[in-house]
Parts: C-alpha cells; sequence; structure tokens
C-alpha cells in the first residue's frame, strides 16, 4: 500500500517546453544518433588534443559511417585551426598514402608540406606559407613541377589541422563534409575517444563552425547518449524507477529537438552537454543503474494525444510544480502545476539568498535597467503554487516590474518559491496551533511537537531562518529570520522553473512504490507511454 508522505526541501533542473506535431509511434521515431556540441569544456578552443593512440577517420554517407584512413601517434593528436595561406595542389590523389609519397618529397625540399583531405576520398597535397608572398613564391616555383599544379588559398575559416607527431599533420578542408574520428579499439570498456578531462563514445567532429576556435561535437548512439545524461542529470543511486521515469523524460527531448523543433538552429548539433539541454559528461560516468533504466525503457516516449511531447523536468519544486504559461508564455495542457509533497528528501534543501540594494541595482544594469538606488522591491502577484509572477523593484528615478523566470535569472535565485524579508519584517516568535479544537498561542516552537502520517510524534524542525509547514497541497516557508538594514532576503524552497517533472518528487514517490509511469502520468497530465 502507498503512503503519502510529506516533508520539505528541494532542487530543479532546467529545460524548455512545447508539444510535438505529427502522430508518429514511437517505434517510427527512434533515433540511432544524435549530434551533441560539447560545448562545456571544448567549445571555441584554440586546441583539443585527443589521448587516443589510434584514430580512425572517415565520413558519413547515407547515414552509414565508412572508414577513410587510420591514424596512429604515440603522442597522440592535436586538433586546430589552419589559418595560414596554403598552396592546395589542384591535383587529387585516391589514397592518403599517394598523396604522401609527393608530401614527403616536398618536404625534403624544405616545404611544410601536408597531406589534406577535401572530401571522402578526394586527397590533396598542402604547403604552408607564412604568408601571402611567400605563398606567391611557392607557386612560382612548384607550378607544373612533378606534373602537379597548384593554386594559393587563404584562410576559408573552415579549415582546420590534426597534428600527429612533429611535422606530420592532415589537413581538412571541412568546406563540404567534415570527416568524423572514432576509437579502433574492440574491447567495450575502452572503445571511447579520449579527450583528457572526459572519454566519448560514438564518434568526434572537430571544426571551426564559422568560429576562430576549434569546437567538438560528439556523434553517439541514442543509448550510450541516455546512460550518460541519466548519471548527470539524476543519482544513479536513487531508485530505479526515479531513473526510468527520467531516462524517458531525457529521451522524449532529444527526440523532440531531433524531429519536431531546433533549439540550436544555427549550430551544427542538436543539443548540448550544458544543463541548458541535458547534462551530458561522456561515458566516465555511466553507472550500471543508469544502463538498466534506459535498457528496461528502450524505444519508449510519452504522448500527448498522438504526438511526442517535450517532457521538461527539473530538480526540485519546492512542494508544488507550476503550471507553463506561468513560466513561459504558452499555455500547454499536459504542463499543469500539481502538488508535490512526495518531496521527503529534496535534492536542493530550503534556501536563502540575501542581496543589498546595491547588488539588485547592479544585477539590473546587467541589463540595462536604470532607476536610481534601489528603495523597495515589493513582490506584487503570485501563482496558485505560490510562486512569486511579478516582482516591483522601486528606485529613486523610477520602478521596474520584472516578472516569470526573469525575476529567477535576473536576481540569480534558485526559484521564485520564495518569501521577501525586509528590514521592517516581523520576526515570527508567537504561532498559533490547534489544540484540543481551538487555537493556543505558543512563543517558544523548540518546545512543539507535531503528529506524524504513521500515528506517532516528533519534535517540530525548525531553525534560526526558516519554519517548514507541509500541507496536503504545498510545502510552505515561514521565515523566522530577522531583517537587516538596505537587504533584501529572500527565503526560499526549490531549485529551477518547477514546470514538468520534479527529479526530487520522482525520487519521493519511487520510494513510496510508484512505477516510473505512475510518475510521468502525475507530472505529465494526461499523457501515454508506449
Amino acid at each position: 500500500m502507498k503512503k503519502v508522505f510529506v516533508w520539505c526541501n528541494i532542487v530543479i533542473i532546467t529545460i524548455t517546453l512545447l508539444c510535438s506535431s505529427s502522430n508518429i509511434y514511437a517505434e517510427d521515431n527512434i533515433i540511432q544518433e544524435l549530434r551533441v556540441g560539447l560545448r562545456q569544456l571544448y567549445e571555441e578552443k584554440e586546441s583539443i588534443t585527443v589521448n587516443n593512440k589510434v584514430l580512425n577517420m572517415g565520413y558519413v554517407v547515407q547515414d552509414e559511417y565508412i572508414s577513410e584512413q587510420v591514424f596512429m601517434s604515440n603522442d597522440g593528436f592535436v586538433f586546430r585551426a589552419a589559418t595560414s595561406d596554403y598552396l592546395i595542389s589542384i591535383n587529387s590523389f585516391d589514397t592518403y598514402d599517394k598523396a604522401n609519397e609527393s608530401v614527403k618529397s616536398l618536404k625534403g625540399q624544405g616545404y611544410k608540406a601536408y597531406v589534406g583531405n577535401a572530401s571522402k576520398g578526394i586527397w590533396k597535397i598542402y604547403i604552408e606559407a607564412q604568408n601571402s608572398d611567400e605563398a606567391r613564391i611557392f607557386l612560382s616555383k612548384l607550378n607544373g613541377k612533378d606534373g602537379l599544379t597548384y593554386e594559393k588559398v587563404a584562410d576559408n575559416g573552415c579549415r582546420t589541422i590534426m597534428e600527429l607527431s612533429a611535422g606530420e599533420c592532415l589537413v581538412m578542408e571541412n568546406t563540404y563534409q567534415y570527416p568524423q574520428f572514432s576509437s579502433m579499439s574492440n574491447d567495450e570498456d575502452t572503445n571511447y575517444i579520449d579527450l583528457g578531462d572526459r572519454q566519448y563514445r560514438g564518434r568526434l567532429e572537430f571544426g571551426r563552425y564559422d568560429e576562430s576556435g576549434i569546437t567538438a561535437i560528439n556523434i553517439v548512439p541514442m543509448n550510450y547518449y541516455l546512460y550518460s545524461v541519466l548519471a548527470s542529470e539524476m543519482s544513479p543511486s536513487w531508485p530505479i524507477e526515479a531513473l526510468k521515469a527520467q531516462a524517458l523524460a531525457a529521451r522524449n527531448y532529444a527526440v523532440y529537438y531531433m524531429q519536431k523543433d531546433s533549439k540550436y538552429p544555427n549550430k551544427p548539433y542538436v543539443v548540448c552537454d550544458k544543463t541548458n539541454s541535458q547534462a551530458y559528461k561522456g561515458c566516465s560516468v555511466e553507472h550500471p543503474n543508469t544502463i538498466i533504466a534506459v535498457n528496461e525503457t528502450a524505444n519508449k516516449l510519452i504522448y500527448y494525444q498522438g504526438e511526442v511531447i517535450q517532457a521538461t523536468f527539473f530538480s526540485t519544486s519546492g512542494g508544488h510544480t507550476e503550471n507553463s504559461e506561468n513560466v513561459w508564455n504558452g499555455t500547454v495542457p499536459f504542463m499543469k502545476g500539481v502538488p508535490d509533497i512526495y518531496e521527503m528528501q529534496p535534492a536542493k534543501k530550503p534556501w536563502i539568498v540575501e542581496l543589498t540594494s546595491e547588488e539588485i541595482k547592479q544585477r539590473l544594469a546587467n541589463y540595462s535597467i536604470d532607476i536610481g538606488d534601489i528603495t523597495d522591491v515589493i513582490p506584487m502577484a503570485y501563482t496558485d503554487s505560490k510562486r512569486v509572477i511579478d516582482l516591483k523593484i522601486v528606485g529613486t528615478q523610477g520602478e521596474h516590474i520584472i516578472n516569470k523566470e526573469t525575476i529567477r535569472i535576473w536576481l540569480g535565485l534558485y526559484s521564485r518559491k520564495f518569501t521577501l524579508v525586509k528590514e521592517d519584517y516581523s520576526n515570527k516568535k508567537m504561532f498559533n496551533v490547534m489544540a484540543a479544537g481551538s487555537f493556543v498561542k505558543v512563543k517558544n516552537i523548540n518546545n512543539v511537537y507535531v503528529a506524524t502520517g504513521s500515528n506517532s510524534s516528533r519534535k517540530l524542525s525548525v531553525n534560526d531562518e526558516q519554519l517548514i509547514v507541509v500541507s496536503g497541497h504545498n510545502i510552505d516557508s515561514i521565515p523566522t529570520i530577522a531583517g537587516k538594514k538596505d537587504t533584501y532576503i529572500f527565503v526560499g524552497q526549490g531549485y529551477g522553473h518547477g514546470v514538468g517533472m520534479s527529479q526530487s518528487g520522482a525520487k519521493g514517490m519511487a520510494l513510496e512504490g510508484f512505477t516510473y509511469d505512475e510518475i510521468l502520468k502525475y507530472y505529465y497530465k494526461g499523457v501515454d507511454i508506449k
């Protein structure tokens, strides 16, 4: 029998929302591979080092990866932008080895010559020059020699170079198609590309993508991606049913942005590895429990009226999730706020953020808002879940109202579920408590005991900052902290936007015996799982 227990503390993790647009069922929505931008550690870098000793370079042709050339290096490989002027042979070779024979001859003549790859099956010779004038000199000396003709080219904004060893490099043109690199290991435990801080399954692509530095993109099988995302977003030690619920939410997120909408329309990847997509840390964080959770929910997705949804989730609600329209601009029928009373072990405990008047002034200035010195901060309206929806900030030169998620983002708060304590706040030293059918006043709440759901009693949980009160539909925070001069104290609960599934709530529900599909259908109203 499932019991309803309640307590408090909470956490969130961000994402975005919307539903999908075509009546496609799960078997039609299976995505084999996903392009993930590795923005957290490997975006626009001067160079990226691969520690593998062997790399397989190839191209994707008609959705199939075809090997082109295997490279070996005792020192690993370094990728960087190729910004020099070059002579490029107009002649092409059908293999790396044939092009390399001419390169060896040119090196023997003192030139910085490299094999270059223009696209699949097209190998050329690249001769590096210090500047355009030197390139012109080289051109006059080499054109027509040994049956080869050249053209002088400047930086095209795409070209990259891979250093194999001292003096030996591969230039990649990248104007038509980017090559991809994979490990050559046959051992599952070592079949990854090692970038030092993180290791990745699947293949990696290194490009400039119209930027100055090098960015890495991971082309990874969906299940491997989810093994890592699950371990990055939720503790593998949490109950398996919570992990399964998270696995479906994460799979839906990836499928939604692969098929229904574009989160990064001008980027060469579908999602990235940061939390504004889904946290993804490569294969080193994979855990047996996350693998089980992904495999046992393989190919299952969440639908609303036959359409794949974007299943948003977050860390902790603080006692009640939120309607989509109170966070973003659109009303989504399956994103309705619900009591989150199973958050008995929230990932984010109740919190306090103190901001001085000067700090609030500076945070407004970060968004080009200047209303002079701050004289007051006033919550103007609350949602049914008790999140602040409009916050007025008063200054000596005017006032400004911020609303919805702007409040949390601009002020750097964990959530919008807070009570504001100002200098004139009356510290709660006395409370009315129901006893024997009538209210009595209690001055010392440290001596108050409460009844639990198991017909026992325990001492009231309270500290010097806030008192947590749990009801059947929410978890409330009553500040017990004193106000300070020229300081605004935000006493709150929860972490994140609050729309969709609370990860802490999912954990609590799983601990009480709910299955992953029951958890999902509680947070996403009216959905089907198939």
